[in-house]
C-alpha cells in the first residue's frame, strides 16, 4: 500500500517482486516486471551509478545507498526516481535486495531551474542577495559582493547581514492580489569605495503556505548611467546646444521664479530683445559654420558685459535675450544695451577673417517685476526690436505707449483680418496687360485691396501683418478662388477665351503642402486652361531656401502653369537664377524705367536685360510704363508686354468687364486715358503707392 515503489531483486539483481505503486512511476505492471533485470529502463549514466551503487550494497549488509536515476517511462518520457537500495537478503521475509522508488521529477525541474537562475545572477551586473524573515543571508550573487568589497567565495552566508537602505524600508510593503509584497524605489547605496550610488531596488517579500514571511529577496540595478543621461536631456531640453545659452523654455521658467531679493533690491525688471543686423548676409556668403562659429563668439561678449546675475538666452537664429532682475528704471535696461552694442562694434575674428556686427535692441520693463506674464513681456521687447530696425538699425529702442498703440492696431488689423476671407471684405482688381508689339489686351494682373472702415486699403497696409502671421494661407487661397472665377468669366466672352490672369503668391503659399491640390482644384473646378494662370514671384523669394524653393517650382512647372519672377533686379544673383529656374516670364521692375540716373545709361541698362530675357527664351513684361515714350522705346526694343498707368491704372472687375464688352479683341487697348479705380475709392491715384498696389503680396 506505499505510496513510493517497491521492488525487491534476486542477487543476480533481477526483479523478484514489484509493487502495486511501480505501475504509476514507471508505467510497466508489476507482473510484467518480474524476471528483468533492474536496470531494464534505467538510462545512462545514471544506470551504471545504480549498478555500483547495488554491487556496495551487496557486500556491506549494513548500506544503504541513495541515488537518483533517469528512466525512460513506458509512454516514451523521460522521468526521474529517487531510489533507496538496500540488502534484506538475510531476512528471511524478504530475502533480496530492496528499492525504493519515488518519482521526483519536478523537484529535479525545480532545481535545474533554480540553477539556471542562479548562473544568470552570478553573471548579471545587478546586485541580488536573498534573505530570511531574520535577516540571515541566504544567498550573495559576486556583483553584489563585490560592490560591497565582499569576497566572492567568502559570502557571509547564515549570517545576519543588512543594508539599511533596503531592510529599513522593506518591512510593510504593500500587499498585491497574487499573494507577493512588493517595495520598490530608488536608493543610494555606499560602495567598498566610499562612492555613493543610485541604484533602482525591487525587494519582494516571500510567503509560506500560512502566508509568514519565510524570506526577502532583493534586486538592484546601477542608475548612475540612465541619470546621467536624463540629466543631459533635461539640459538640452533648457539649452541652446550651440551655445550653450539657457533657451526660451528655460528662459521662461526663470521669469515665472520669485526671485530672490535682500529687501534693499528693486522688485523691477528689464527684458532686452536683441536681433544682430544682416547675419543673413554671413550666413549666405560665408556658410552656415562660419555663421555658428559668430554666434558663439557673440554669446561670449554678450555674457562678459551683462551683471552676473543677468540671465542670457538665445531664442534661435541670430535672436539673444538678457533678463535683468532688480531694475529700479528702464536706465539700467539702456545702459546695459548700450554696453552689448559697443561690444559687438569689436570685430568678431573667426579664423583670422574679421567680421563687423551691428545689433538692434529691443527693451521692455516691468517696474513691478510681476504685473507682465513672460509672453507679453517678450512680445514688448520684440516689438521695440523691429522698431529699432526700423529706425535703420544699431539702434536701441524702449517699448513704450506709443509703441504700445502701434501693437494693439496691429492686433486689431489682425483680427479683422482673420475674417477677412470670409466676410466679404477682401476684393481684387486687375490691371490689363497688353502685347507691345500690337497693343493688344493679353491678359491682367490681380492685386488684392481690403476695405475697412468706408476706405479701400492697399495691400501695403495689411499683408506685411497677414506675412507675419498664418492669416497669407487662407487670404491668398480666397485671392486664387476669386481670381481664377472671374477669368473663367471673362474667358467665355467673345473673342476673349486667350486671356491670361497673374496672381502674385507669397513664400509662406509656395512652401504649403496643400498649395499644388489647390491648384489643381481652381483649374479643375472653373475649367482654365492651365497656360493662361501665371504664378508671379519675387526674386526675393527665390533666394532665400534656394533649394526647397527650387523643388516647389518644379511642381508648379509640372502642373502646366507659367512662373513670373517679379521685381527682376532688384534682388542679387538675378542671371544664376533665371538659368536654373523653370521661369516663363520675367517682370522687369519699374525701376529701370524711371529714376535719377542718367537717361542714356537707364536705356542700355534695360535694352541689356530685354536681350538677355530673349536670349534665354522668356518673355518680358515691363511694369510701371507711365509715358507714350517709354512704351515705344521698350517695343523698338522687342520687350514682349507690359502694364502701367500709361496704358491702365488697376481697375474693378465691373469696370474692366465693361471695357472688355466694348473692345474688339483684335484691337489695340486704348493708352494714356489714366482711368481706373472708378468706383472712387481706389489708391491707385497716389504715385507713393504705385509699388505697392501693383503687387499682390497674397
Amino acid at each position: 500500500n506505499s505510496h513510493d515503489g517497491i521492488v525487491v531483486l534476486g542477487t543476480d539483481l533481477r526483479i523478484t517482486y514489484a509493487s502495486p505503486s511501480v505501475e504509476r512511476i514507471t508505467g510497466f505492471h508489476p507482473d510484467a516486471m518480474i524476471g528483468h533485470d533492474v536496470d531494464a529502463v534505467v538510462l545512462e549514466p545514471q544506470r551504471t551509478e545504480l549498478l555500483a551503487a547495488l554491487d556496495r550494497v551487496l557486500h556491506d549488509v549494513d548500506l544503504v545507498e541513495p541515488i537518483r536515476v533517469r528512466i525512460r517511462h513506458r509512454d516514451g518520457r523521460h522521468r526521474w526516481l529517487a531510489v533507496r537500495v538496500s540488502n534484506r537478503l538475510s531476512d528471511p521475509a524478504i530475502a533480496g535486495v530492496i528499492a525504493n522508488l519515488r518519482d521526483v521529477t519536478d523537484t529535479m525541474l525545480a532545481e535545474a531551474e533554480a540553477a539556471r537562475l542562479t548562473e544568470i545572477f552570478d553573471l548579471t551586473d545587478d546586485l541580488v542577495a536573498v534573505f530570511d524573515e531574520h535577516s540571515v543571508l541566504r544567498y550573495m550573487n559576486p556583483a553584489c559582493a563585490r560592490f560591497f568589497g565582499i569576497d566572492p567565495d567568502a559570502t557571509p552566508v547564515g549570517s545576519v547581514w543588512q543594508v539599511p537602505e533596503l531592510t529599513s524600508r522593506a518591512s510593510d510593503p504593500p500587499r498585491f492580489p497574487d499573494g507577493l509584497r512588493t517595495w520598490s524605489s530608488e536608493v543610494v547605496l555606499s560602495a567598498a569605495t566610499g562612492e555613493r550610488v543610485p541604484f533602482a531596488v525591487q525587494v519582494i517579500a516571500h510567503h509560506d503556505d500560512d502566508g509568514t514571511i519565510v524570506r526577502y529577496s532583493a534586486v538592484a540595478h546601477d542608475i548612475s548611467e540612465s541619470r546621467r543621461l536624463a540629466a543631459s536631456l533635461e539640459r538640452q531640453a533648457l539649452h541652446d546646444p550651440l551655445t550653450g545659452l539657457p533657451n526660451r523654455k528655460l528662459l521662461e521658467q526663470r521669469m515665472r521664479a520669485e526671485p530672490v531679493r535682500d529687501g534693499t533690491t528693486s522688485p523691477g525688471r528689464s527684458l532686452l530683445f536683441i536681433d544682430l543686423d544682416h547675419f543673413k548676409v554671413i550666413n549666405d556668403s560665408l556658410g552656415h559654420a562660419f555663421g555658428d562659429e559668430v554666434l558663439r563668439a557673440v554669446a561670449e561678449r554678450v555674457r562678459c558685459v551683462v551683471r552676473p546675475d543677468d540671465v542670457v538666452a538665445r531664442f534661435g537664429g541670430d535672436e539673444f535675450v538678457v533678463l535683468c532682475e532688480g531694475t529700479d528704471g528702464p536706465q539700467v535696461g539702456r545702459d546695459i544695451a548700450r554696453r552689448i552694442r559697443s561690444a559687438l562694434r569689436e570685430p568678431v575674428s573667426i579664423g583670422g577673417t574679421p567680421i563687423h556686427l551691428g545689433v538692434s535692441i529691443g527693451i521692455a520693463h516691468d517696474p513691478n517685476g510681476s504685473s507682465m506674464d513672460p509672453g507679453s513681456m517678450i512680445r514688448d521687447a520684440d516689438t521695440a526690436m523691429y522698431q529699432a530696425k526700423a529706425q535703420g538699425r544699431g539702434a536701441v529702442v524702449l517699448f513704450d505707449d506709443e509703441l504700445r498703440r502701434r501693437a494693439v492696431d496691429r492686433q486689431r488689423v489682425e483680427s479683422a483680418l482673420r475674417q477677412a476671407p470670409f466676410d466679404g471684405s477682401l476684393v481684387l482688381h486687375y490691371q490689363p496687360v497688353v502685347d507691345l508689339a500690337d497693343g493688344r489686351l493679353r491678359g491682367v494682373e490681380a492685386l488684392v485691396r481690403w476695405r475697412q472702415e468706408g476706405r479701400l486699403l492697399g495691400p501695403d497696409q495689411f499683408i506685411p501683418v497677414a506675412e507675419e502671421t498664418d492669416l497669407i494661407l487662407p487670404l491668398g487661397s480666397w485671392v486664387l478662388e476669386a481670381a481664377c472665377a472671374d477669368l473663367a468669366r471673362w474667358q467665355r466672352l467673345p473673342g476673349w477665351g486667350q486671356l491670361t490672369m497673374a496672381v502674385n503668391v507669397s513664400v509662406r503659399q509656395l512652401h504649403d503642402n496643400g498649395f499644388d491640390a489647390l491648384l489643381r482644384s481652381l483649374l479643375g473646378r472653373h475649367r482654365i486652361p492651365r497656360r493662361s494662370l501665371t504664378v508671379e514671384i519675387t526674386e526675393s523669394v527665390l533666394l532665400d531656401e534656394a533649394a526647397m524653393n527650387r523643388s516647389r517650382i518644379d511642381r508648379l512647372d509640372q502642373l502646366g502653369i507659367n512662373l513670373a519672377i517679379d521685381d527682376f533686379g532688384t534682388g542679387y544673383s538675378s542671371l544664376t537664377y533665371l538659368t536654373r529656374l523653370p521661369a516663363d516670364v520675367v517682370k522687369l521692375d519699374r525701376t529701370f524705367l524711371g529714376g535719377d540716373g542718367p537717361d542714356r545709361a537707364r536705356n542700355r541698362m534695360v535694352a541689356g536685360v530685354v536681350d538677355l530675357v530673349r536670349v534665354l527664351g522668356l518673355r518680358c513684361v515691363a511694369e510701371g510704363i507711365e509715358s507714350e515714350d517709354q512704351f515705344q522705346h521698350l517695343r523698338q526694343l522687342g520687350c514682349h508686354a507690359g502694364q502701367g498707368y500709361h496704358i491702365a491704372r488697376p481697375m474693378s472687375p465691373e469696370h474692366f468687364v465693361e471695357q472688355l464688352r466694348e473692345l474688339d479683341p483684335m484691337a489695340p487697348w486704348p493708352r494714356g486715358d489714366g482711368d481706373g479705380d472708378r468706383d472712387g475709392d481706389g489708391d491707385e491715384d497716389q504715385p507713393s503707392s504705385r509699388r505697392s498696389s501693383s503687387r499682390l503680396a497674397s
